[in-house]
């Protein structure tokens, strides 16, 4: 992939103003770590219940910071904690497409 090294960390650049503040909570060994991103709600939908978790499910789409997010991790955006359920990446690295559904 050596066309594409470094230009997810410039397209990055280029769209972070464009984004919100958040919180990335990476799952880990001994519970989460927080690392700040820049994101943006990109839409809420209503999806089927499944026990336990609440029918909306939102698309949010970060910038990466490193590693791309996986669905063991949870986003705050705008004051709202989701649990992520799906995960995509882009090929150049420079974000994230997430579904999440809110705690």
């Amino acid at each position: 992939m050596g066309l594409l090294d470094g230009l997810g960390r410039h397209l990055g650049g280029v769209f972070a103003p464009l984004l919100d503040d958040a919180v990335l909570h990476r799952a880990g060994p001994d519970g989460f770590a927080d690392t700040a991103v820049r994101a943006r709600l990109d839409g809420t939908r209503d999806a089927t219940e499944e026990p336990g978790l609440p029918g909306r499910l939102v698309r949010v789409i970060v910038l990466t910071p490193g590693a791309a997010p996986n669905p063991d991790d949870e986003i705050t955006l705008a004051g709202a904690r989701y649990r992520l359920v799906a995960v995509e990446t882009d090929p150049a690295g420079s974000h994230a497409i997430l579904q999440g559904r809110p705690l």
